[in-house]
């Protein structure tokens, strides 16, 4: 599962106290990257250990959810001090920063199944003014990614192993490790503990980086990235699968969003299609042309563009290159960060950010990938709504579409929260997960009302440009299904799977293509039958036939098939009678024959009685008038009769218990 980032997590500016706590943006010329940079602004050193946390619980009563506004215990409790949360994993556990006197960050996280928070710092971390540990990232195994600045106020970076609290402190190939304001800055990890960031050389040029599991470097330089202070390749997210996004700023202070995927592609520039086209230099909160935040597993794209009046706009960037522009409603055109900011996207696409209204207060918000709807706004119930910095902000978003940040309250001291999201219910299987006998019919059902269900057979992870569930899903073999649930302004559920394993009686299915023929009499005709295995069939199958119309016989070739993991077919040839006719002898010869014997014998020599000469003569001429009425011949037919038959064609195995299974074909004979 991909580990959420902060968009705004780079720290790469000097932090100063009070109102001198606001970071310039000369690091990366862009306002995401100042948020988080004001969070981690000002701090003072504490103890480090697992300790409770004080809880206070709102609801949002724009859009429904549980908002749980938390603190590091030792937070300090002046202006731009106090608890910062940045990144939140599928598991629920948030990492960020705590600030205390004097301005110095020290580093959290906090337990998503309990509450519980663990302070840490990076052993090398400075101890004074503006100094200290900024975790940035955390993946799916707690591992979390940061920053630590030294005593020097040079850049380093850190991982954090999740399953034992161990720290390891690096620096990127060929970033220096004793200039003050220069060094490495890890901005995301994903879950195989790949990290991206870049790293600022002695000249203030920017370069990216990725840090294999293994500590391995690989340095990531756009080609088209300006190569002077302040400008080159910065990248903010990475994915699951190891492709990176960022920005890079070119020679005309005009920033670009790339694409590099794990093979080393890189697709630039990406920029959206309102995006100004005029550069201007990085100064104050404000960045000219596209920057990508975020990347989902799918290798969908989020990020701001700025536009010709220096106004944010969000979008995303689907995996096939389409662009969709969006705007929060109610973003205005005031404030430190005017329009609308996304920051974060999850595994499913949906984004989190914030938007300035009209008036310059900054609310929440999150957008589903499946719909576009926008829930907004989101407002933690003690947020301060005016200042310079202000309103709640979401700076990540997880799986389960639950967001965390940070708002500032009225006294300026910061504070951490998480948002449990709105989401539809997870979809549920009948019959469940598990071993059958025979193919199921599987159906898939959700509680929450209205919604849509989306699922895949082939491991994938479902999204809603997936098979749409309309009805039962017949399962003939091993495989899972993976099924979310989405609902107009609810976001997709979690993904349901369920593994079915059929482990039916090996089998085969009897096809034949054409189903009919028509033969005239004295010709053939041929059909093809195929055998189709079902669970690993694989023995001898025998053909015959039966229904026959008179003088037609049938024969196939092969005789015999055996299917080895694929369909194997047999041609059928019928074979018809051509018609003939013969000719009988006549019974008037065979009368004629006879009458001269009985003539003999009732009319011959000798003396007869009256009454035989009488008889005789009636039989005499009985037959000869049977004689004189029949024909002369009598014509006999053979061969095929004309009409219709059906034709049964069995298939079978031979051995004990075999399978037999029988298919028909329509024959119609003509003269």
């Amino acid at each position: 599962m991909k580990s959420q980032s902060s968009a705004n997590r780079t720290v790469g500016g000097r932090v100063s106290g009070g109102r001198e706590g606001l970071v310039k943006l000369r690091r990366f010329g862009a306002a995401i990257v100042c948020l988080s940079v004001v969070i981690a602004g000002v701090a003072f050193l504490s103890a480090r250990g697992s300790r409770g946390t004080v809880v206070r619980r709102h609801t949002s009563a724009a859009c429904g959810p549980s908002l749980t506004s938390f603190d590091a215990p030792d937070h300090g409790t002046s202006a731009l001090q106090g608890t910062g949360g940045i990144s939140i994993n599928d598991n629920g556990d948030i990492a960020g920063i705590y600030v205390t006197s004097p301005n110095l960050a020290h580093g959290y996280v906090r337990a998503g199944s309990t509450g519980t928070i663990t302070e840490f710092d990076t052993p090398d971390a400075g101890q004074s003014k503006n100094q200290g540990t900024f975790p940035v990232s955390v993946n799916a195994g707690g591992d979390i990614a940061g920053m630590y600045f030294d005593g020097n106020n040079a850049y380093h970076g850190f991982v954090r192993t999740g399953s034992s609290g161990t720290i390891t402190e690096f620096d990127a190939t060929g970033a220096p490790t004793d200039v003050g304001h220069r060094g490495t800055s890890p901005l995301s990890i994903n879950a195989a503990g790949e990290i991206t960031g870049l790293y600022s050389d002695t000249s203030a040029v920017r370069h990216g980086f990725i840090r294999a599991a293994d500590g391995t470097f690989t340095t990531v330089d756009v080609p088209e990235a300006g190569t002077s202070s302040n400008l080159g390749t910065i990248p903010i997210s990475i994915n699951a699968s190891g492709s990176i996004v960022g920005f890079y700023v070119d020679t005309n202070q005009l920033s670009h969003a790339f694409l590099r995927t794990a093979d080393g592609t890189i697709t630039a520039p990406i920029d959206a299609p309102d995006a100004s086209t005029t550069g201007k230099s990085g100064h104050g909160f404000s960045f000219s042309g596209t920057i990508a935040d975020g990347i989902d597993t799918a290798g969908d794209i989020t990020g701001i563009y700025s536009d010709t009046n220096g106004i944010y706009h969000g979008y995303v960037r689907s995996a096939s290159g389409t662009f969709t522009e969006f705007d929060v409603t109610g973003a205005g055109t005031a404030g430190t960060f005017p329009g609308t900011l996304p920051l974060s996207i999850n595994s499913t696409g949906d984004v989190a950010g914030f938007y300035s209204d009209v008036s310059g207060v900054n609310h929440g918000f999150w957008r589903a990938a499946a719909t576009g709807t926008i829930t907004a706004p989101i407002d933690a119930p003690n947020a301060v709504t005016s200042g310079m910095f202000n309103g709640t902000v979401p700076f990540s978003i997880n799986g389960s579409d639950n967001l965390a940040g940070t708002y500032p309250d009225v006294s300026g001291v910061l504070h951490a929260f998480v948002m449990a999201g709105s989401q539809a219910a997870t979809p549920t299987f009948s019959p469940a997960a598990g071993t059958y006998t025979s193919a199921q019919t599987v159906t898939l059902s959700d509680t929450t009302t209205g919604v849509t269900i989306y699922y895949t057979t082939n491991g994938k992870t479902p999204t809603s440009s997936d098979t749409k569930y309309t009805g039962p899903i017949t399962v003939t073999s091993t495989e899972t299904i993976k099924a979310i649930a989405i609902a107009n302004g609810c976001s997709s559920s979690t993904i349901g799977s369920a593994a079915y394993t059929i482990n039916a009686s090996p089998d085969f299915q009897l096809s034949v293509k054409p189903t009919s023929l028509t033969i005239v009499a004295g010709q053939s005709g041929t059909a093809t039958f195929t055998v189709t295995p079902l669970n690993g069939f694989n023995s001898q199958v025998s053909f015959a036939c039966s229904g026959l119309p008179a003088e037609a016989a049938c024969s196939f070739n092969p005789a015999t098939v055996t299917p080895s993991g694929s369909a194997v077919s047999s041609t059928l040839t019928v074979t018809t009678t051509a018609n003939s006719a013969s000719t009988a002898p006549s019974r008037f010869v065979f009368y004629a024959t006879l009458f001269p014997m009985l003539a003999m014998f009732g009319l011959g020599c000798g003396r007869r009685t009256p009454h035989l000469r009488l008889l005789t003569l009636l039989i005499f001429i009985a037959l000869a008038l049977t004689a004189c009425g029949g024909s002369s011949s009598q014509k006999q037919i053979t061969g095929t009769p004309p009409g219709t038959s059906t034709i049964s064609v069995s298939a079978s195995t031979s051995a004990s218990g075999g399978v037999n299974h029988a298919a028909t074909l329509t024959i119609t004979v003509t003269q």
